[in-house]
């Protein structure tokens, strides 16, 4: 059964891991685990908020809180590779990764918010390589994108946050084999349309639910608030 939490206390929650507030932040997963006779990785799941679907992941990554993000990641599940099932269906053996994403109920680290954001598009967003790491150590998806099509790369690229394009860049001449020595992921980077003029590539779809986090930059803020 889901806990039951109050508004009032997912507010807080997801203020707490907006603000860093990461000993404040553990007395009170403890408290409400405690009561609703559950886990903190339960708590932090029924922790969304109602209009946003914002998580207390999605509001430490975006404000660089990487002590924050690894304490609620501390909470989750390690994440194993799995065996294929006894007797799938022969399509979904070759739907590759994305597809097989798709029709897994979706884990906490990969929650989308209300515009189809991850943790993960947030922190590429704000330029956080450390907690960009982190997610992805901890089996983040790179591959998710929002309600305009974009993954986490495409953020990055368009707020011109190259250290952390780079990084995705270095990671796929690991997986990419013969598609990487062709230009694969870096090729596909060149024909993003970084236009600095563009609303569209320099913001997240309505996505201004974090544009009142005081720790995010100006810059990032601003870009939050001209969503359309």
């Amino acid at each position: 059964m889901a806990p039951r939490l109050s508004e009032e206390e997912i507010d807080d929650l997801v203020y707490l891991a907006r603000a860093g507030e990461d000993a404040e932040l553990t007395e009170m997963l403890q408290e409400l685990s405690t009561r609703e006779a559950t886990t903190p990785a339960d708590i932090l799941t029924a922790a969304r908020e109602e209009q946003s679907k914002a998580t207390c992941l999605h509001m430490a990554a975006a404000n660089g809180h990487a002590k924050t993000v690894t304490l609620v990641l501390s909470y989750l599940p390690v994440p194993t590779k799995t065996s294929a099932p006894a007797a799938p269906p022969a399509a979904s053996e070759t739907a590759g990764l994305a597809q097989a994403g798709a029709q897994a109920d979706p884990v906490y680290i990969d929650a989308q918010n209300a515009f189809g954001n991850t943790a993960l598009h947030w922190a590429c967003l704000g330029g956080h390589l450390d907690i960009v790491k982190l997610l992805l150590s901890r089996g983040a998806s790179p591959a998710i994108a929002n309600d305009k099509d974009q993954i986490p790369l495409d953020l990055a690229a368009f707020n011109n946050h190259m250290h952390v394009v780079d990084h995705f860049l270095a990671q796929s001449k690991d997986i990419e084999g013969g598609n990487a020595q062709e230009g694969g992921l870096a090729k596909e980077t060149q024909n993003l349309d970084i236009a600095e003029d563009s609303s569209d590539a320099a913001t997240i779809s309505g996505d201004t639910t974090i544009s009142d986090a005081t720790t995010l930059s100006d810059a990032t803020a601003k870009k939050l608030e001209s969503g359309g």
